[in-house]
């Protein structure tokens, strides 16, 4: 995986402050998971809610919440990451 560029970042943060004014604009699309998808994708959700600014720590919270899934589990989240990124105006 490449770094993203600064253009990436700026739509990432732009779309982090979306969430984090209106934070129910993906329980539509989380709802639609199955049960055991929906709880990291809660805390991937909070983890974008939370105010922390570390990209690095970030990604290391975010791979602790991957830890443990199943392969079905890592694919529906994936085709949710799309969903995310379209609904919050992020570059996939």
């Amino acid at each position: 995986m490449s770094a993203p560029t600064p253009e990436q970042i700026e739509k990432w943060k732009a779309g982090r402050a979306i969430l984090k004014v209106n934070p129910t604009i993906l329980d539509a699309s989380i709802g639609k998971l199955s049960a055991a998808a929906q709880v990291p994708a809660k805390k991937f959700r909070d983890l974008m809610l939370s105010d922390e600014q570390d990209p690095a720590k970030m990604q290391a919270l975010g791979a602790t919440i991957k830890e443990g899934i199943s392969e079905d589990i890592k694919k529906e989240l994936e085709a949710h990451k799309a969903e995310v990124h379209k609904v919050l105006g992020i570059p996939a």
